[in-house]
């Protein structure tokens, strides 16, 4: 498989488990409450990779002690 193969097949199994789990959690606890959590998630996977360096890039800078942050 070519890698655009590969992406299309990750957003298609990605958006199939969203849309499942978004269905179950709505039977479960409520629409409001099922949009609210699955909001949250998409929100927290897409900050999480640019959160993430910067915390890296301290702790890194900490342990090899060439700054004080």
């Amino acid at each position: 498989m070519r890698r655009d193969d590969d992406q299309a097949l990750a957003f298609t199994l990605a958006a199939l488990l969203l849309t499942g789990s978004a269905l179950l959690v709505s039977c479960w606890v409520g629409p409001v409450t099922a949009f609210a959590a699955v909001a949250v998630t998409v929100i927290a996977a897409y900050a999480a990779p640019g959160l993430a360096w910067p915390a890296a890039w301290r702790s890194a800078a900490r342990s090899a002690g060439c700054c004080a942050t």
